[in-house]
């Protein structure tokens, strides 16, 4: 196939879209396709991306968070008649990248999510539970996440952007990746810090992570439900990665649904996929090929 791979972007995951572009490119180009990559930044396509985009057989997003995850990268694309791309369509993008409409939309297909408040910029602060997490409403990466023990720690916190707030969650996390509408092994994950910031995430051996997760089929096959079920009241395609944490007495809540999962050497779905006899070059080939068969003549 001729594929191209758009990474890079604006976003503040920049860097990390830049790892997984370059990673991706490189085992297409193992597999024998023929690889073109571009760093892509909003604000339209050059007639030679455009002309290049239509032409291939396969668009291969890389980008991670901002406009390349949250929809609108994906309707630029369509209204181009370009729909062989990676990933989930314009207005599941869009929904899963809302932190706080996701959890609203799987909350009605009986998936359990932690309580939560918005907290915009220049408005009182919401009452919430401590400890709590302070994320980016529609951010990835646990860029920008703020952990408060207590409100002396927010005293002098004013957000600059939308920001969801949830109970800290004291038990394990897991995460769950779907290709294909199909559910891969449980990956918990421990980190070493404590927490699974972004050091952790991406420096190599900032958090031990188990696949598959040391659980009784039981547990592990209810998160694997618990993570279609997600998959299916938002609408997605191809691929993801649903996350979860659980409570002190073990109960998992759902957190997120990240519609272009990193591919890093040290990220999940590549590693999961690993546990289900996947290799890398593997997994981007049939990712690819998803996307492939869109391609509209």
């Amino acid at each position: 196939m001729e594929i191209i791979v758009l990474f890079g972007g604006t976003s503040s995951e920049r860097e990390v879209s830049i790892t997984s572009g370059k990673r991706v490119a490189a085992a297409l180009a193992r597999r024998g396709h023929g690889v073109q990559l571009f760093d892509y930044r909003m604000g339209g396509f050059s007639e030679k991306l455009l002309h290049q985009c239509q032409r291939a057989d396969a668009v291969f997003l890389a980008l991670h968070g901002g406009a390349g995850e949250d929809g609108r990268l994906q309707a630029a694309l369509e209204a181009e008649g370009i729909y062989h791309y990676t990933g989930s369509g314009p207005a599941a993008s869009r929904l899963a990248m809302d932190k706080a409409a996701a959890k609203a939309c799987v909350a009605g297909a009986g998936v359990p999510v932690p309580p939560g408040a918005v907290w915009l910029p220049g408005a009182e602060r919401p009452p919430f539970p401590y400890p709590a997490v302070l994320k980016p409403l529609s951010g990835g990466s646990s860029v920008g996440v703020v952990f408060a023990e207590n409100a002396t720690r927010l005293a002098s916190f004013l957000p600059t952007e939308p920001m969801l707030a949830e109970p800290y969650l004291s038990g394990a996390e897991y995460t769950v990746s779907v290709l294909e509408g199909r559910t891969l092994p449980v990956v918990e994950i421990r980190p070493h810090g404590g927490r699974y910031d972004y050091e952790a995430k991406y420096t190599s051996g900032g958090a031990l992570e188990l696949c598959p997760a040391p659980l009784e089929p039981p547990a592990s096959a209810a998160l694997q439900r618990l993570a279609l079920r997600a998959w299916h009241a938002l609408s997605l395609r191809d691929l993801c990665r649903v996350d979860f944490k659980c409570d002190a007495e073990g109960h998992p809540f759902f957190l997120e649904a990240n519609t272009l999962p990193g591919l890093t050497a040290t990220s999940l779905l590549p590693l999961a996929a690993a546990a289900d006899g996947i290799p890398f070059g593997e997994l981007v080939e049939k990712i690819s090929l998803l996307a492939a068969g869109r391609k509209r003549t």
